[in-house]
């Protein structure tokens, strides 16, 4: 019966099929983009991996996605296992070819056995194997002992090399443990903007027996002439460490010994240097190499930092510090005179500028002999650059947004090199009217390590991008240095989407013991907010401030649920901070700040970059920036009962109903994210109730306001 319910569902689509010929999937895979083809394959995943379905011959394998214009039905109907037989036209999705739209399918057969994996090492993958079913020996996974995040997870193999196991949202396997031991990977090659490789299931792990590392090379001791490494295997090896200052690592040294676990200190380094390493173990036989190390040893320079907020703190939680400036007229004045002190180079990678004034300042560097490198992101208005300046500008990450706000100057003079980096983006209003900090950072290692990124992005490292070469959002590599010596501060530095940022903000929750600030401007990240509510639930107090409180998968409703004391902004002038502080009065302050919002986007696909910093008086200066931002949004409705408050529908299209506890209402106000008062009107005595007329507003976010004897009370709704 279903067999010859499928022939009448070929006959039915016979006058399709005969628009393209029957042809293997390899010879598809020639074809120009945008030519229809008619393939036929054995279908390798299922919904696991959404409406996507890869499915492989005996020469090669596809991808078929059903985008608009497609035939109805394909997600549900075809799964793993099936023989199908797909018309359809192909295309090219951020590096993956694919048919889409789907014009026909058909299921030839279902419950076939799966193709036999080809067997790889990361070495090897490429575009021959795009789409088909693979396996990599001797795999072990970072992130040992933790569970699957969405997003990615870096693998390693037995040669050193490494890539990512990407999890979409979704994945039934996102939340169950990591492997802590080296496998058999069986997964399925594909890409978006550079090579991924997607489990289906549990199945895809299976035991391995061979020589791997236990842990990959770790970095301490970190001083001017060197520093060391550590890493371990699972077996007592013979070791050469490969090292030196470019990915080619033209020295070496033998590390004496037959052990499992081992370490080396580098000494007669050069200061402010990046070095790259690599550990080739050896046993009976069989050698392994770890993935490179990327180091940086500590620079000669001052190691000052400078912080600025554009708005005051409350100095009684400052422990006697006092920031560079909290003003507007004091950051802008420091950016103009780093700048104008720059000597040599001056890279600026700025999500988006309006700022004529500073593309003249850079102009100025560029026409005294500075080379200028300018990254901007390719979404964005930046009309402060659209009158062509003097230096060279590339636009990037065409798949998401280029969000960094940095600047590195003089990487290579060590007295005169500096960072900029924080929340600031260069218009009108992030400058003036949003809450912002910006800090300068007087140190050589930190510099290059910014400069490696640039480059990059930049695709070059000489003066002109190239834009073939420009790797941005999900393409690019965990290439950089990420620990520091910055004058006697320990500092992190990671890059997102290629560092896993969130698995280190996530670290750093963990790592708290006394208090946790958080200042946002978007927070959808589940993991860190798991996290928060552990330390809350372990006694640890806990508070935040978020801006963005209705984007989708907002954790501020779930975060309110658990007990913990978090705000919205609803201030005029967007909160758009990144930044956390934890233990700032305890026995290892901490800062953590930059471009990286706690978002799915962040972790995932944009450029950004996130500093954390080991000091006391940077964390007593950014929990005196949160403390008054704290008393601002909470002391004028301290006894204000926001749970008393009711509101629906929401969204909503014309009319508003609220509710309250009491009678005593005071005012009713209706304001728009930026505090600016749009409706204003008396609850009725009598009443408990209140309808609002809303159809004149047009849609988006706003707040309802009610103002009693107690304070004020808020509550976001969309209008629609």
């Amino acid at each position: 019966m279903r067999l010859r319910s499928k022939s009448i569902i070929l006959i039915m689509l016979l006058p399709v099929f005969l628009k393209a010929q029957l042809i293997p999937i390899s010879s598809a895979r020639l074809q120009p983009l945008g030519s229809t083809v008619t393939v036929r394959g054995v279908v390798t995943n299922g919904a696991e991996l959404g409406k996507i379905r890869y499915f492989q011959d005996g020469t090669g394998g596809m991808a078929a996605y059903p985008g608009s214009g497609s035939a109805g039905g394909f997600e549900g109907s075809v799964t793993r296992g099936d023989s199908v037989e797909i018309t359809g036209t192909l295309v090219d999705y951020h590096g993956l070819l694919e048919i889409s739209p789907i014009l026909s399918y058909a299921v030839i057969q279902s419950g076939l056995p799966g193709p036999t994996p080809i067997g790889l090492d990361i070495t090897q993958i490429s575009e021959a194997y795009e789409s088909s079913l693979v396996s990599f020996e001797c795999v072990s996974f970072s992130g040992t002992g933790s569970q699957f995040p969405t997003g990615n997870v870096n693998v390693t193999d037995f040669t050193g090399a490494s890539t990512n196991v990407f999890m979409p949202s979704g994945h039934p396997m996102i939340g169950t443990g990591i492997p802590d031991t080296s496998i058999t990977l069986t997964c399925i090659l594909s890409q978006y903007d550079d090579f991924q490789l997607l489990l289906r299931n549990q199945s895809d792990f299976s035991q391995t027996h061979c020589l791997y590392f236990t842990e990959q090379l770790s970095q301490t001791n970190i001083h001017t002439t060197g520093f060391t490494v550590s890493w371990e295997t699972n077996l007592g090896t013979e070791t050469i460490l490969h090292y030196g200052k470019t990915p080619y690592m033209d020295s070496m040294l033998v590390v004496p010994g037959l052990q499992s676990g081992n370490s080396y200190t580098f000494s007669n380094l050069e200061p402010g240097t990046i070095y790259w390493v690599q550990a080739a173990c050896t046993q009976n036989g069989q050698s392994i190499f770890s993935k490179t190390g990327v180091f940086a040893t500590q620079s000669n320079s001052s190691g000052e930092i400078k912080i600025f907020f554009n708005h005051d703190i409350n100095p009684t939680y400052a422990n006697g510090f006092v920031p560079d400036g909290q003003s507007v007229s004091e950051v802008m004045d420091e950016t103009i005179a780093r700048i104008n002190s720059a000597e040599q180079t001056l890279d600026i990678a700025m999500y988006n500028n309006n700022q004529s004034m500073l593309v003249n300042v850079i102009a100025d560097a560029w026409n005294r002999g500075v080379r200028v490198r300018y990254i901007a992101d390719e979404g964005t208005s930046n009309t402060a650059l659209q009158n062509s300046p003097p230096f060279p500008v590339l636009y990037g990450n065409d798949s998401a947004i280029m969000h960094d706000k940095v600047l590195v100057i003089d990487a290579d003079i060590p007295d005169k090199c500096w960072v900029m980096s924080g929340s600031m983006n260069w218009t009108g209003q992030n400058i003036n009217n949003d809450f912002n900090n910006t800090l300068f950072i007087q140190d050589q290692s930190l510099a290059r390590a910014y400069e490696l990124e640039f480059e990059e992005m930049w695709g070059s490292e000489g003066p002109l991008p190239d834009a073939q070469q420009a790797r941005f959002g999900a393409g690019k590599l965990d290439n950089t240095p990420h620990y520091f010596m910055v004058g006697n501060r320990p500092v992190e530095l990671w890059f997102s989407p290629s560092d896993q940022t969130t698995s280190h903000i996530v670290e750093s929750v963990y790592d708290c013991s006394e208090e946790a600030l958080f200042a946002l401007f978007s927070f959808t990240k589940d993991d860190i907010a798991d996290a928060l509510v552990d330390a809350h639930f372990s006694s640890i107090p806990v508070r935040g401030i978020i801006e963005n409180v209705t984007d989708n998968g907002q954790e501020y409703d779930y975060l309110r649920s658990q007990g913990i004391d978090c705000q919205a902004h609803y201030k005029p002038g967007e909160f758009h901070h990144k930044y956390a502080v934890f233990d700032a009065n305890g026995t290892d302050p901490v800062v953590l700040t930059g471009s990286h919002n706690w978002s799915f986007s962040a972790e995932t696909v944009n450029d950004e970059n996130t500093l954390i910093i080991h000091d006391y008086e940077l964390a007593s200066l950014y929990k005196a920036e949160f403390e008054q931002r704290w008393q601002e949004l909470t002391v004028q409705n301290k006894e204000a009962n926001y749970s008393g408050m009711q509101l629906y529908p929401n969204p909503a299209i014309d009319v508003l109903t609220i509710k309250v506890k009491e009678q005593n209402i005071e005012l009713i106000q209706i304001r728009d994210v930026l505090g600016n008062i749009l409706i204003s009107q008396s609850l009725n005595e009598s009443t408990t109730f209140q309808t609002i007329h809303i159809e004149q507003l047009p849609a988006g976010t706003y707040l309802i306001c009610v103002i009693s004897q107690h304070g004020l009370s808020t509550l976001p709704f969309q209008k629609i």
